[in-house]
């Protein structure tokens, strides 16, 4: 963790230093100097995206790139929860300077805001029952007649069971968090999702019967979502995105959100909550 914050420290030392003052700023730039804060909309139940630790605060890969892009800037970081569904209605009104989730970049959430990237791949998977992940072959032995699977509605989660499993029955929920709420009271199958968030879960919750298919329904890839409308803020996170990979920040960063299971015990049990 420390050679991952000097790595972080010394990429954002050489970023704050070359940013340039004179250039024209766009209406996101003018809003976070005039405020002194970057506003960041994620849902807050995503890891290891985003997610609420058992002490209340927000931690994952997105929210360590959003801190360290604040204090390069120099300004606060103002992090606003917002259902999945609403994070680009939020975008486009200005309610939030840019939103991260595991955001995937697709064509039709391209033609209504822009994206910086992508700092990362996934694709869809699904995470279920021990005996149902067992008897599959292939993910689209998924498709089964009645198969509840729990989904996040106008996500690419929901796109691949449509598209792919079309006998299967969706299951909408608000959240992730209750997604696996239902996993846990055996009311559905199983979960589609991103496969990192399915990967944290199975960790979190293996020993309790469930565990990942590890072939997956969909390759993506994965953006911070802007504004189209300020191309100077853009041009900002791309060059910020583009220090961290060279400078080796970026993969540090991956390494310990998605291959290191040392903040996962840091997460709340949502066991506790099951029969609520």
């Amino acid at each position: 963790m420390r050679r991952l914050l000097a790595i972080i420290l010394m990429s954002l030392l050489a970023f704050g230093g070359s940013l340039c003052k004179n250039v024209r700023a766009g209406k996101v730039i003018d809003r976070i100097n005039f405020n002194g804060e970057l506003v960041l909309g994620t849902p807050g139940d995503f890891p290891p995206f985003s997610v609420t630790s058992d002490q209340g605060d927000l931690i994952g890969f997105d929210i360590s790139l959003a801190r360290e892009l604040a204090k390069s800037m120099n300004v606060n970081l103002r992090i606003v929860r917002l259902p999945f569904h609403e994070l680009i209605p939020n975008l486009e009104s200005g309610n939030v300077d840019m939103i991260m989730s595991g955001l995937s970049i697709t064509p039709r959430r391209n033609m209504r805001i822009a994206f910086v990237g992508p700092y990362g791949n996934s694709g869809q998977a699904f995470f279920g029952r021990d005996e149902i992940v067992a008897s599959l072959s292939e993910p689209l032995d998924l498709n089964r007649e009645g198969l509840k699977i729990a989904v996040l509605q106008e996500t690419t989660a929901e796109l691949s069971v449509r598209a792919l499993l079309p006998k299967a029955e969706p299951i909408f929920t608000q959240s992730l968090d209750q997604a696996l709420i239902k996993l846990l009271n055996n009311d559905i199958a199983g979960i589609i999702s991103d496969y990192p968030f399915c990967k944290v879960s199975e960790f979190r919750y293996r020993d309790r019967g469930f565990s990942v298919y590890e072939k997956i329904l969909s390759y993506e890839q994965l953006g911070i979502g802007v504004s189209a409308e300020d191309p100077l803020f853009i041009n900002l996170l791309t060059n910020y995105l583009n220090l961290l990979v060279g400078s080796g920040a970026l993969k540090a960063m991956q390494e310990f959100w998605f291959k290191s299971s040392d903040w996962i015990p840091s997460l709340p049990d949502l066991t506790i909550l099951k029969d609520f």
